[in-house]
């Protein structure tokens, strides 16, 4: 089973006239890694050719918004414009939550290999 955390946001996600609080955040699978890195890849021309080229901050964005499970009542994963409707600590701590999900997975990880 996929590792779950939930946390409360300070402003929340608004939808309508309804505020959503509660994030839910997993795991991300292999699949989530693939499609992110897919989204983030862009073509452009350079000397005439066209090359393909990765925005390091989309695929981080594209990681972010399949990582959300929920925000209240709101199913993920979510999309770039999703994002942009949170207040900044709101955004801040979403990353930051993410990041405590993942270095807690690669600890765990770290320790089943220990067993």
């Amino acid at each position: 089973m996929a590792a779950l955390m939930t946390f409360e946001l300070t402003h929340g996600y608004k939808v309508g006239e309804v505020t959503h609080l509660e994030v839910g955040l997993r795991e991300l699978n292999s699949g989530d890694y693939i499609d992110a890195q897919m989204a983030s890849e862009k073509v452009v021309v350079v000397n005439g050719e066209a090359v393909a080229y990765t925005s390091n901050v989309l695929y981080g964005l594209e990681l972010l918004c399949r990582q959300v499970e929920f925000i209240g009542k709101v199913n993920g994963p979510l999309e770039e414009k999703d994002l942009r409707k949170l207040h900044q600590d709101d955004f801040a701590l979403l990353q930051e939550k993410a990041k405590e999900l993942d270095e807690m997975i690669v600890k765990e990880l770290e320790q089943r290999g220990r067993s």
